[in-house]
């Protein structure tokens, strides 16, 4: 455990954090790992944009399943057999393995977006279904191999209790190599995205003007892959940008609000708790759920196979209850049918008979409506 860490008993606050934790880590998981199943399903993204979208997806959903079924309830529950750094470095090494392929993944994205609108007529020919399987394995190797040059200098990452985030044990770590591995290369690969995003965007901005003046010329199946293009480029742009605000808000802003590193009983009565957590902790896990908000939002096709799997399985349902009902009418008409006839008595004899008689009508007769009805939905 981290020093002191190992004596700290988890108070309401404590658990508090951690239920704000598990719901953003839970929404994301659930939003990642339903595109990362179903985007297959996409006719519109069974490219090279799609699977690298499916492994940004698979990487986001890791992410904040650590968070969710790891860090969150170890927090909550003060489960110290957990809290020790041999297991919650490992973790948070698969974090930042995860955070590299999301970022990685966003940056090749933003160059497929750049050259389908700067050089469409060669994006079929660079983007081929080769060359993203070579670049998605390349993302994933190079993430694997780069976690380990922080584990080579005894850069190990705990989790602070006190303080709800992960934090590097120092020493025996040089935060030298952090500054320069996390924050300086993190900068130069969300910058690079986020300048490519700025003209990919321009270039779509005036190609959609360009386009509305000679609308006039253009077919409806033209206008519907324009409005899908818009779309991708918008999508790609917005998470861009959170990306950036991420890294500003967690280097650059939460030193404005420090929390004390020393003695532990300094640490919870800061005022800067808080605001330092939703401004890193937070903002970190933030940003892997709203990858998954936001494509779902701008993909209605995503959507849609929502919509038709409860459609499909409410008509289950209702073919389900018909069967039922149908069987149980066509067993009381047999039932009917084989009541052996008697001749009518006088008085309340027959007028018992009567009314049997008259029910067993009923029944049958709905039997027949029932039978050669069915439900369209």
């Amino acid at each position: 455990m981290m020093g002191e860490e190992a004596n700290v008993f988890v108070q309401d606050s404590d658990r508090v954090a951690a239920i704000v934790i598990f719901i953003t880590s839970f929404i994301g998981v659930i939003c990642n790992a339903f595109i990362a199943i179903y985007i297959k399903r996409l006719s519109l993204l069974r490219n090279s944009f799609g699977r690298l979208l499916q492994l940004q997806a698979i990487g986001d959903a890791i992410f904040v399943s650590v968070w969710a079924f790891y860090f969150a309830p170890v927090l909550f529950f003060d489960l110290k057999f957990l809290q020790k750094l041999s297991i919650a470095s490992r973790l948070a090494q698969l974090c930042l393995i995860c955070y590299d392929i999301s970022i990685y993944t966003h940056l090749i994205i933003s160059f497929n977006r750049f050259i389908s609108l700067y050089f469409p007529t060669s994006y079929q020919t660079i983007f081929t279904e080769r060359f993203t399987t070579v670049i998605v394995a390349s993302i994933v190797i190079v993430s694997f191999a780069f976690s380990w040059y922080l584990v080579y200098f005894d850069c190990l990452m705990g989790f602070s209790i006190s303080r709800w985030m992960l934090d590097y044990v120092s020493p025996p770590c040089n935060m030298n190599h952090v500054y320069y591995a996390e924050f300086v290369r993190g900068l130069i690969i969300i910058s690079a995205f986020a300048i490519v995003n700025v003209f990919t965007f321009v270039r779509m901005h005036f190609h959609n003007r360009k386009k509305q003046n000679g609308s006039q010329f253009e077919t409806t199946q033209q206008k519907k892959r324009r409005a899908v293009e818009t779309a991708f480029v918008q999508q790609v742009t917005l998470q861009g940008l959170i990306y950036v605000l991420e890294l500003v808000t967690y280097f650059s802003i939460a030193r404005w609000v420090p929390v004390p590193s020393g003695n532990i009983s300094e640490v919870y009565e800061s005022p800067n708790r808080w605001p330092n957590f939703l401004l890193t902790t937070y903002a970190w896990i933030l940003v892997h759920t709203l990858d998954g908000i936001i494509t779902l939002i701008f993909n209605r096709q995503f959507r849609k196979v929502f919509s038709r799997s409860w459609r499909s399985h409410t008509t289950m349902n209702i073919s389900k209850t018909q069967s039922r009902r149908r069987r149980f009418l066509e067993t009381t008409a047999t039932i009917v049918q084989n009541v052996p006839t008697t001749t009518p008595l006088s008085g309340f004899g027959a007028k018992k008979n009567s009314n049997t008689f008259l029910a067993c009508t009923y029944v049958s007769t709905n039997s027949n409506a029932i039978s050669t009805s069915s439900v369209n939905v």
